[in-house]
């Protein structure tokens, strides 16, 4: 018999099957939709919406439990004011789970959660009324040759007037080591 018997183990111990649904839901809160086993999603489900439950409360006892259980600033923070508001008028029914098929590797039955109310995508005047302007400057600055080009010039002239149009240097030929040490004179003590 299966009495009291709720939770799904997933072949994993308790402390290795909390970082697993803490991992997916920052990354369904994140996204706002996976792809994952449809086991996973299944029991997902049960945490993602006991996380919207808390986040529609807005009290600090409610933020602190999310917390707890995220470890994640930035997605707690975006849970408590964005997704809690878009469901604030809905009681259940948050997430939806589809089922896509089967893995191509192993055969495990896949499946997409995600979260029912999307995110309104910003008109593009809303957007363009957000951006900041770009900062004007009192008096337009004139713009200087670099002293970097009138050095060069010159030296360039040099050392085109050093070879004749007509001329090639020699090319520089490397002395065997030994010859080298014969040159060199020693020196005294």
């Amino acid at each position: 018999m299966r009495h009291q018997n709720r939770v799904k183990k997933m072949n994993r111990t308790k402390s290795h099957r909390k970082a697993l649904f803490m991992n997916l839901a920052n990354a369904l809160f994140d996204h706002e939709s996976i792809k994952t086993t449809n086991p996973k999603a299944m029991e997902l489900k049960k945490v993602a919406e006991k996380l919207i439950t808390l986040a529609k409360k807005k009290d600090l006892h409610s933020l602190r439990l999310a917390f707890a259980f995220l470890r994640d600033k930035e997605i707690v923070r975006k849970l408590f004011s964005d997704i809690g508001d878009r469901y604030a008028a809905i009681n259940g029914g948050y997430t939806r789970v589809v089922k896509i098929g089967l893995r191509k590797g192993d055969a495990a039955p896949m499946a997409i959660i995600e979260l029912t109310q999307k995110k309104e995508p910003e008109k593009e005047t809303e957007k363009k009324a957000k951006a900041k302007p770009k900062k004007e400057t009192k008096a337009p600055k004139v713009a200087k040759e670099p002293k970097e080009k009138k050095e060069k010039a010159p030296a360039k002239k040099k050392a085109a007037a050093k070879e004749a149009p007509g001329e090639e240097k020699p090319k520089r030929t490397r002395k065997p080591k030994a010859e080298k040490k014969a040159e060199e004179p020693k020196a005294e003590e």
